[in-house]
């Protein structure tokens, strides 16, 4: 395919953002590990890595002239690309500038140990300590990863949340806080209302919005709380940067991929959008982004397409901007009893979350609940089935798997198959491997590579468009093996 349209163009914008002045003096707080690139010498002292430290130490680095040295691991390329998609230097592509979405930002990158224990206490001491610091202008708070270490799949109220509750001053000064909500539609958790959710649609790279396709099980739905979530989508393809990878490639550029990357962008809009109007406050912004987005026809996603050229009009032709009111309303989950019986699903997630997480629920009601007409609680059942316990269970799961719509009940049934698995159901697996569900893909994947001396691989991709051309291969073989019997 040819090099992708600047993310710029995608999003909206009628030029490119000014290198010099997009976001200045805005401060964008970035939830992540990052590692040290000679991409980011450019900004400076203008770029702050934070790190907690297990004893609550804070220390503050100047990491864009720390040297990148022999890197051979991944660990915080993450964090790199979130950066250079806001702020990377131009460079031009086949007549086309691309450029960072707010390169003039103040940039904190803040790394307080995610994944392990004492998370939540790390990053309120951080994010308090942030806050604090003169002459920063925090306005934005990205978090990529904001379920932590929570089990993606039990529902629970956002506010028992370690990272919801070490943001809340954050929210409480009325900052942004802009949120990925998930990469598939594995998890049934999703961010609280207060967060700025973003999550993705398949734009095939390209600016030509007729050609913008919804992404194949991409995440939507109702929280714990009983709120829609998300607020807003933005490209998850093809975020072209300049290339940072620690495996040296012959490739131009790198690509970032996902609702992390769709987030980003997001910031960056938001960030250009504080510095160019800086009576905006956050809720009225928020406000703003949704009301002109574009919908995408005939999808059950409610959250439409962020269109910021249509933002930028509107608000040049507002001179007084008003403040924007915002009402939340919840779900109240009653006695355990009752709720498991609600008509709400949400209530009977809460409940049936709960029963599981207390082993008061047996294996015979489990498989009966994956019958219920909602799939949250069905993804909730297969989940907790874990793997088939006989040869029956494996049958039905096959058989489930086969006959099941939604994509991340789906998910769970091949993640159940890949257990006690065998060489003898290859002929079962490499039909799966064009599946649109990313985690059926990867199960397939995962089953092949267990076996690299019998069957040939899969190589997995996130282009919805590739998914028939990467599958080509293990397709193949199986039809001759099957002609050769």
């Amino acid at each position: 395919m040819s090099f992708p349209d600047p993310t710029w163009a995608r999003l909206g914008f009628i030029e490119p953002p000014d290198f010099h002045n997009s976001g200045h003096n805005i401060g964008v707080v970035i939830i992540d590990k990052m590692k040290p690139h000679h991409t980011i010498r450019h900004l400076g002292d203008r770029i702050k890595y934070v790190t907690v430290e297990n004893d609550l130490t804070i220390n503050c680095n100047n990491i864009a002239f720390q040297s990148s040295g022999e890197v051979d691991e991944e660990v915080g390329e993450h964090g790199l690309m979130t950066i250079l998609t806001l702020s990377h230097k131009p460079f031009f592509l086949e007549g086309k500038t691309h450029v960072g979405l707010s390169p003039a930002a103040n940039f904190i990158v803040l790394d307080h140990g995610a994944f392990r224990e004492g998370e939540g206490e790390r990053l309120k001491y951080g994010i308090d300590w942030v806050l604090k610091q003169p002459n920063w202008n925090i306005k934005i708070i990205l978090c990529t990863g904001w379920h932590a270490s929570d089990n993606p799949v039990l529902l629970q109220k956002t506010h028992k949340n370690s990272t919801v509750q070490a943001l809340n001053s954050a929210v409480q000064r009325g900052l942004m806080v802009i949120c990925s909500n998930g990469n598939t539609r594995l998890g049934n958790i999703m961010p609280p209302i207060e967060y700025f959710t973003v999550g993705g649609f398949n734009d095939r790279g390209k600016a030509e919005r007729h050609l913008h396709l919804p992404y194949p099980d991409e995440p939507f739905g109702k929280n714990g709380d009983g709120h829609f979530r998300p607020d807003i989508l933005a490209p998850r393809v093809y975020l072209t940067l300049p290339f940072c990878e620690s495996k040296q490639r012959e490739e131009q550029v790198s690509y970032y991929w996902g609702t992390s990357g769709a987030a980003t962008l997001v910031t960056g809009i938001a960030a250009y959008l504080f510095s160019k109007y800086p009576e905006l406050d956050s809720k009225y912004l928020r406000s703003k982004l949704i009301e002109y987005a574009d919908p995408i026809e005939d999808y059950k996603n409610n959250a439409p397409r962020i269109n910021v050229g249509n933002v930028i009009h509107s608000l040049e032709m507002q001179v007084n901007l008003k403040k924007a009111n915002q009402c939340l309303s919840s779900v109240r989950i009653a006695g355990h009893d009752h709720s498991i019986e609600s008509s709400d699903e949400i209530e009977r997630g809460l409940a049936l979350s709960k029963l599981i997480q207390q082993q008061i629920v047996t294996r015979q009601e489990l498989w009966k609940y994956t019958e219920d007409e909602s799939d949250v609680i069905r993804k909730i059942a297969v989940y907790a089935l874990a793997k088939p316990e006989n040869e029956y269970e494996r049958r039905l799961y096959w058989k489930r798997l086969s006959e099941e719509s939604e994509g991340g009940v789906r998910g769970w049934y091949a993640h159940g198959l890949l257990q006690n698995t065998n060489e003898s159901e290859v002929s079962k697996w490499i039909p799966c491997s064009t599946d649109s569900n990313w985690a059926v893909r990867w199960s397939v994947s995962e089953y092949l590579a267990r076996y690299v001396e019998s069957f040939p691989q899969l190589e997995k991709t996130h282009d919805p468009d590739l998914i028939q051309e990467k599958a080509s291969k293990v397709l193949q073989w199986l039809k001759k093996s099957k002609n050769s019997m």
